[in-house]
């Protein structure tokens, strides 16, 4: 039951992470008014400004990393719930085929180009979302058993593997520098980012807590997998399957245009922009075919990359960028003991819980008992 207040106040750290990366590009903003025009990659730009320029290169590339991890986590939790709903009709046919199958169907989906040409995807994907939750919810009502499952103490593995999969629930702060930089009225991104972390704990909250009153030890890590096999349960598996492919391809395109990017691929050569981005889709099918448990890939992309692109560098740039003051002829930046006392508890956080949740994942990934790949089953 720790997990509940936990997630709650990693939620607000998130969003104090979140809140200090918005102070940051407003500094930067003031420093250099050449930044006030809308840039590619606004949270690499805060990293240089603030820590030097090697530190651009470390958050450009922990980005990638981050967006090609969650692609590879996604895209397992799609095929274990698409093996759900064929269970009963394909009984044989397991993770490791659905992920290739899944994989197979969504690569000519990788071939749009920007964002620009799948703009409804965000909205499929939160609609499918919040319906799938509310359905699974009304499912967990409907399993309830008095006095069958029984609740229990874990050990120090198992407290970090949650851990790092709370820091990955909440690892979306740092895609903010860009919205907030390509918003129309920046004054309004605190208002929308109050609004968006409550919308996520409205989500969050209702399954965790009913997941394991209801289930006890018997919850499974993805948590649908525990439901009763019923209507309502299938539909909210089609819905979650839907969120979880439209929320891939739209992850998975920062990957493919920054690499298309590094080799210089022109916009216009579509066999050469094919070539790069089956090469992305391939990668992924190689690590989801060789761990396919994903809260293991989950919990380690969230205490390495997204521990350090959200609880740890966010707080160290804005005291970086406060302690070299405005520009000459700018009144000095304000902040008071408290902001600056609670950016250094929210790095403590991150750095001890990355580093042990980075440890618990790889203890997970590396055991014995389920270290098989599927191409060596």
């Amino acid at each position: 039951w720790v997990g509940v207040p936990l997630i709650i106040l990693m939620c607000l750290a998130a969003a104090f992470s979140g809140k200090v990366l918005g102070d940051c590009w407003t500094m930067v903003e003031s420093r250099n008014p050449n930044m006030r025009t809308r840039k590619r990659n606004p949270y690499a730009i805060i990293a240089s400004e603030a820590l030097g320029s090697m530190w651009s290169v470390v958050v450009s590339l922990a980005l990638v990393v981050t967006q090609f991890g969650m692609s590879v986590v996604y895209l397992l939790l799609a095929a274990q719930i698409i093996e759900q709903i064929f269970l009963s009709l394909m009984p044989n046919v397991t993770i490791c085929i659905w992920y290739l199958v899944v994989a197979a169907g969504v690569s000519p989906l990788l071939l749009f180009g920007t964002p620009r040409d799948f703009s409804m995807l965000g909205f499929v994907a939160f609609v499918s979302t919040v319906v799938a939750c509310l359905l699974y919810f009304i499912q967990m009502m409907n399993d309830i058993k008095p006095f069958v499952f029984r609740w229990g103490i874990h050990g120090f593995t198992d407290f970090f593997l949650a851990f790092g999969t709370i820091m990955f629930a909440f690892g979306g702060a740092s895609s903010f520098p860009t919205i907030q930089n390509d918003m129309t009225d920046r004054s309004k991104f605190n208002t929308s980012l109050k609004y968006s972390f409550a919308a996520i704990l409205a989500l969050y909250l209702p399954i965790t807590i009913a997941g394991y009153a209801v289930y006890g030890e018997a919850v499974a890590p993805n948590v649908s997998a525990s439901l009763s096999a019923t209507p309502l349960t299938l539909v909210g598996n089609v819905l979650m399957t839907v969120h979880l492919l439209a929320a891939f391809i739209i992850l998975v395109n920062p990957v493919c245009q920054e690499l298309e990017e590094l080799y210089n691929v022109p916009a216009e050569s579509v066999g050469y922009r094919t070539l790069v981005r089956l090469s992305i889709i391939g990668g992924i099918l190689f690590i989801g075919e060789s761990i396919p448990r994903f809260y293991t890939i989950l919990a380690l992309v969230g205490g390495t990359t997204i521990a350090l692109l959200t609880f740890v560098l966010p707080s160290y740039c804005y005291l970086s960028l406060l302690s070299k003051g405005p520009a000459e002829g700018q009144p000095p930046f304000a902040s008071s003991n408290w902001t600056k006392l609670f950016c250094w508890e929210v790095i403590v956080v991150g750095v001890v819980g990355g580093a042990f949740a980075t440890y618990s994942a790889l203890s997970a990934i590396f055991s014995t008992a389920q270290a098989v790949p599927c191409y060596l089953r």
